[in-house]
């Protein structure tokens, strides 16, 4: 029995989000806490995403965290225009 059988029932019902919200998914492709198949898994369920990838980090929190300026420059612009990436971009570590 897993520790989560003694949690308090949810208060409220589980948040539904629409699928084409415009969404950009940061991903590493080492992240020790979300595999980057689920990552992956993700933006094939959102049409409208953008999938950015960090390839070949070992890392979980990247964006102003990990300080790869590819993965900063593509939030920072996502962030200040509201617009996504035109493609999926994927960045160097």
């Amino acid at each position: 029995m897993s520790t989560c059988a003694f949690w308090d029932r949810p208060r409220e019902q589980p948040t539904e989000a629409r699928y084409d919200v415009p969404a950009l998914i940061v991903a590493a492709t080492g992240d020790p806490r979300t595999p980057y198949r689920d990552s992956t898994a993700l933006h094939g369920l959102l049409p409208g995403s953008r999938l950015l990838t960090l390839q070949g980090a070992d890392r979980h929190a990247l964006y102003g965290m990990y300080g790869n300026a590819c993965v900063d420059d593509t939030v920072n612009a996502y962030l200040a225009s509201g617009r996504l990436p035109q493609s999926d971009p994927t960045c160097s570590k």
